[in-house]
């Protein structure tokens, strides 16, 4: 998982605002050339600071959405009230995935009918593989709502890479090793 850093772009006419480099001025004056005169079109400020204070999730309205057409605020609360911490996963820039961790006996209950399948024949260890990143993602995913239908008919790579992170998030994979 990513370190993301807050950063505000304040202008009058945010269709003027292209993408800015944190190596770029603190403040600069953005031109356009027009018939060969310059002319001033905005004033923009950008400031990168990892200690501004950001908004959370609990100070929003109830019933304001996190992105448009995703889930509220309360339900976000909701989720990290019953789970703990919650995240999210941006697939494309329209499709985002909420998800929370995997907890123990979840994972245990996981693994014990992947090997009962196997044992028994019902499925390949390659197919035990991509059910168990399907049956891991099924059980964590809280928005949008999908079942395992839902699931294998989507990009095919979601259910591969929602396991994954929800691995990691679950303790999975250490944040760091050293030998000692």
């Amino acid at each position: 998982m990513s370190n993301a850093k807050k950063v505000t772009v304040e202008t009058e006419n945010m269709e003027d605002v292209l993408p800015h480099d944190e190596a770029q001025a603190e403040n600069e004056t953005i031109v356009e050339e027009d018939e060969s005169e310059l002319e001033l079109v905005d004033y923009v400020e950008i400031s990168v600071n990892e200690e501004d204070d950001q908004v959370s999730v609990e100070d929003l309205d109830e019933d304001e959405e996190i992105w448009s057409g995703g889930p509220t605020a309360k339900m976000i609360v909701d989720w990290k009230e019953q789970y703990g911490d919650v995240y999210v996963t941006s697939v494309t820039y329209e499709n985002h995935v909420v998800w929370r961790v995997l907890n123990r006996l979840e994972y245990k209950n996981i693994v014990k009918q992947m090997e009962t399948f196997v044992q028994e024949g019902q499925m390949t260890s390659a197919e035990a593989n991509m059910w168990n990143e399907e049956a891991i993602a099924n059980t964590c995913i809280l928005y949008p709502a999908m079942d395992s239908g839902e699931l294998t008919g989507s990009m095919a790579g979601v259910p591969s890479l929602i396991s994954q992170e929800v691995l990691e998030a679950s303790g999975f994979v250490a944040l760091e090793v050293r030998q000692l």
